[in-house]
């Protein structure tokens, strides 16, 4: 009998009749057990198992997991990114995770990795999206839903050899997307080291003197370091009250707020903004109508995501402007801001804590400033070589998705027997 036949032939049996729900402990012997965090749990691999908690504090309110449990994430986006893990190899024997996963304890008749396969597979992973309950960020797959999933049964030899070749297969498949992963992070870390280097040596060899910038070691010794108020205007932005629903409503002049910093890590030119003012919001507030091309930065939340306004635009008191004066390029000014200087941004922030850049840090910005002719080879040097190693980071994460995607098909296509693991086993 060919694997497939045995699966349709096997009984499909609710889980309720093969595994315990959310079981609890009889009684912990140690003071302190390891905690589980969602951020702790994996897509089903290895957990990190380095968190500790007093175990009293812990048999109130969390789920527990013991070795030879299989655990899912229930909660949105976690369940469907496939978080979970089947618990092998936990100090003392047991854990406890948050709330958000649902624990089950395979019985005699179930193996738990072939359990653990099955809960990443399709079948299980679109009914319980379906199934969720809730709204927004709270939607939930309830527990009702794994109680009443049904499992094919074929027999304990057969579960444990689906498992086996899932766990070589898919490690292949593993082995290669971190492979790949690795690959991206290295471009990026290329790309980022090609900016700041083109940015702030220029073009061409040239000699090199000592930098007065604490973001920047050396610099060409014929460029100058100049205040940047000297060679831009500053301007900051402001709020128009939002009492008034006339000057918020029906309008066309972009405003540049702390809804936009999501969109601008990385873009050059914000021809757009989440949110419009009215010419009367402008005229009512000390928010003023920027020209296009004028140099955005946030000054706090998300300190130093930048952008060029493609078109007019106004801002928030959350972001400092620059108008470029005739000696500075804007997009000079831009590969600054969002590569050359972010070292210097991330000193605003510390630990958890993150401080606003005041008027008084941003009139003492100082840059370097190379003849407006290099600030533009230097522009144009960087658009033509950031896009080759683009196109090589797209390529790679699109291999990354369809392995993933190769990995999801093999799954299901091994636990429903349209791969029959036995022979090639």
């Amino acid at each position: 009998m060919s694997l497939r036949d045995e699966i349709l032939n096997a009984p499909a049996v609710p889980l309720r009749y093969l595994a315990e729900l959310n079981p609890r402990p009889n009684g912990i012997e140690k003071e302190t057990s390891v905690y589980l965090p969602m951020e702790a749990i994996s897509e089903f691999g290895p957990a990190d198992t380095s968190r500790r908690r007093p175990s009293v504090e812990l048999q109130r309110g969390y789920s527990y997991i013991s070795n030879g449990d299989v655990a899912y994430a229930k909660v949105t986006p976690c369940f469907e990114n496939g978080k979970g893990l089947v618990a092998a190899d936990l100090p003392d024997g047991h854990a406890f995770a948050t709330t958000e996963v649902t624990v089950l304890r395979p019985g005699s008749m179930l193996d738990k990795a072939y359990l653990g396969w099955h809960l990443q597979s399709e079948a299980f992973l679109s009914g319980g999206e379906a199934r969720m309950t809730g709204s927004g960020g709270l939607r939930r797959v309830p527990d009702t839903f794994a109680l009443a999933y049904k499992i094919p049964l074929p027999s304990m030899a057969t579960q444990r050899a689906i498992a086996d070749h899932l766990d070589r297969e898919t490690a292949r498949i593993d082995t290669l997307i971190e492979e790949q992963r690795q690959l991206i992070t290295m471009l990026r870390d290329r790309r980022f080291a090609l900016r700041v280097n083109v940015a702030l040596r220029g073009t061409t060899p040239a000699a090199e003197a000592e930098s007065p910038l604490p973001w920047a070691k050396t610099l060409p010794a014929a460029w100058h370091v100049v205040p940047l108020t000297s060679v831009a205007a500053l301007e900051s932005g402001h709020t128009p009250s939002r009492s008034r629903e006339d000057w918020w409503q029906d309008c066309y002049i972009p405003w540049v707020s702390l809804h936009d910093v999501g969109i601008m890590r990385g873009v050059k030119y914000l021809n757009d903004t989440a949110q419009h003012i009215s010419d009367a919001g402008i005229a009512n507030s000390s928010a003023r109508l920027l020209p296009a091309r004028t140099v955005v930065l946030s000054r706090d939340a998300t300190v130093g995501r930048t952008a060029i306004m493609g078109v007019p635009m106004a801002t928030s008191q959350h972001f400092a402007a620059w108008v470029c004066g005739p000696d500075l390029d804007p997009e000079y000014l831009w590969v600054l801001f969002e590569d050359a200087m972010q070292p210097f941004f991330d000193s605003f922030q510390n630990g958890s804590t993150i401080r606003t850049i005041g008027m008084g840090d941003l009139k003492a910005f100082r840059i370097p400033l190379p003849p407006l002719d290099e600030q533009r080879r230097i522009v144009e040097c960087l658009d033509e070589e950031t896009v080759k190693i683009d196109s090589l980071i797209t390529a790679t994460e699109r291999f990354v998705e369809l392995s993933k995607d190769r990995r999801s098909a093999l799954i299901t296509a091994v636990v429903t027997g349209q791969i029959d693991v036995r022979e090639g086993a």
